[in-house]
């Protein structure tokens, strides 16, 4: 005879009537430290695989994984932190009493981040750029949780990390570097008197405290020999590209010190392009020199990585391909050296990493021993010609990298005769030792 259920609610609940009564050794979290570094998703996705799974089913899988992963991200913090903040009358998440303030309001807290800080402090184009796609993302994605984008929790930024990395197919550390923009626009919010956010929750701090978001290790690039090298310069028709690819050889430049590199921070012995160009070579670090190029430090030109600046020689084959870009270079009355070929806009670092990969990665992409060839390559084989090739001084490399020294204290004041004596220090044996691809022939 069938067992009748007990009409009573409360009598068919076991022993444990609310869910505080449960002792933690009988839940489910209590077995979490099991299921660290386990990826489960796969294990089940191979058991479960076979020859049979159509293509929908696969969709279907990778889609519920993905959901499922974002709800357990969106529960947040743990029952014993929520256990904390309710007995010393606190809550996890500050700023969701603000939110429906915020969305009741006509004002963009974006936009005067822009009008109070980045703006007066002269900003590149490239970093604005940079900044709004950030924030473009951060608020689409805020805008699909239901939240204003200016009031986010620790579970917000996770799942904006998440969707970085998962969906945009973004690097953590390009995924940490759009926190840290995100962070400068809240210490603001946090500094102006005017916003509610509190000086002791920074959801975005948090997030870069407890995820590791640095890039894993990253395989070699290939080996390219000079006379290798050489026939793919021969094969940039465009004087542009040229000069882009063989500066980041010869000088070992970051995509964005060749963006960022001006007129002014180029001295080069040519009467008619003194005459065309007023501003050429004017920077202070190179007015007294010949066929030199000086590339500031972050601290004068935003952008630029490097904490120090420096003076590189020009040697005759990067001197003789500028002259002839400059020749040509359309009169647009901009700054920057280098330009799109379309509209003549100073390049963006995106125009870099594609100019490198529309001439390289056919021939040298990512394989399993190897990354592909990007933008960072001429850096990569600049570094190693000194170092390994030429056994220099490992400060003299440091110096032309823009590296920071160990023990060496710089204040800004002296700077002059501190890249003076580095410069003397590397000219001569520069010139003699970079290596060559006969363009000219």
């Amino acid at each position: 005879m069938t067992r009748q259920k007990a009409r009573d609610p409360e009598r068919r609940m076991g022993i444990y009537k609310h869910l505080n009564a449960v002792p933690s050794r009988k839940r489910l979290g209590s077995y979490a430290e099991r299921y660290d570094g386990w990826n489960v998703w796969a294990d089940f996705h191979e058991s479960r695989s076979n020859e049979f799974d159509s293509t929908g089913y696969e969709r279907t899988f990778t889609k519920t994984e993905r959901s499922w992963k974002a709800h357990m991200c969106e529960r947040g913090p743990t029952d014993e932190r929520d256990t904390i903040a309710d007995a010393f009358d606190r809550t996890t998440d500050p700023l969701a009493a603000h939110a429906s303030t915020f969305d009741d309001l006509d004002v963009d807290p974006f936009a005067l981040f822009f009008d109070e800080v980045a703006e007066p402090r002269e900003l590149t184009a490239h970093t604005k750029r940079e900044y709004r796609r950030a924030i473009d993302q951060w608020t689409a994605h805020m805008h699909r949780t239901g939240r204003h984008p200016a009031c986010p929790n620790e579970q917000h930024v996770r799942q904006f990390v998440q969707y970085c990395c998962d969906e945009r197919g973004n690097q953590p550390d390009t995924a940490r570097t759009k926190l840290h923009r995100l962070d400068a626009i809240y210490h603001f919010w946090q500094r102006d008197p005017a916003f509610p956010h509190p000086q002791t929750y920074d959801p975005f701090e948090l997030v870069l405290s407890k995820l590791d978001l640095t890039r894993p290790p990253q395989k070699d690039p290939p080996r390219l020999s000079v006379d290798e090298l050489a026939e793919y310069l021969r094969a940039l028709t465009h004087i542009r590209d040229r000069a882009v690819v063989l500066a980041q050889l010869k000088l070992g430049l970051r995509a964005g010190e060749v963006c960022n590199l001006r007129l002014s921070d180029v001295a080069i012995d040519q009467p008619d392009l003194t005459e065309a160009y007023p501003s050429l070579g004017s920077h202070p670090l190179v007015a007294n020199r010949n066929n030199a190029v000086c590339i500031p430090s972050r601290y004068d030109r935003s952008g630029n990585k490097s904490g120090r600046p420096r003076v590189l020689p020009l040697d005759e084959e990067l001197r003789a391909t500028l002259v002839d870009l400059l020749i040509t270079r359309p009169d647009t009355g901009a700054n920057e050296v280098f330009y799109t070929t379309s509209t003549h806009n100073p390049l963006d670092t995106e125009d870099v990493r594609r100019l490198w990969a529309d001439h390289f990665q056919d021939d040298y992409p990512e394989t399993e021993t190897h990354r592909a060839i990007t933008s960072h390559f001429g850096r990569h084989r600049f570094t190693t010609h000194w170092l390994v090739n030429q056994n220099w001084n490992r400060e003299l490399v440091q110096y032309m990298r823009g590296d920071r020294i160990d023990g060496v204290e710089v204040s800004r004041e002296a700077v002059d005769s501190y890249v003076h004596t580095y410069y003397e220090d590397v000219v001569n044996m520069y010139r003699e030792d970079i290596y060559k691809f006969d363009l000219a022939e």
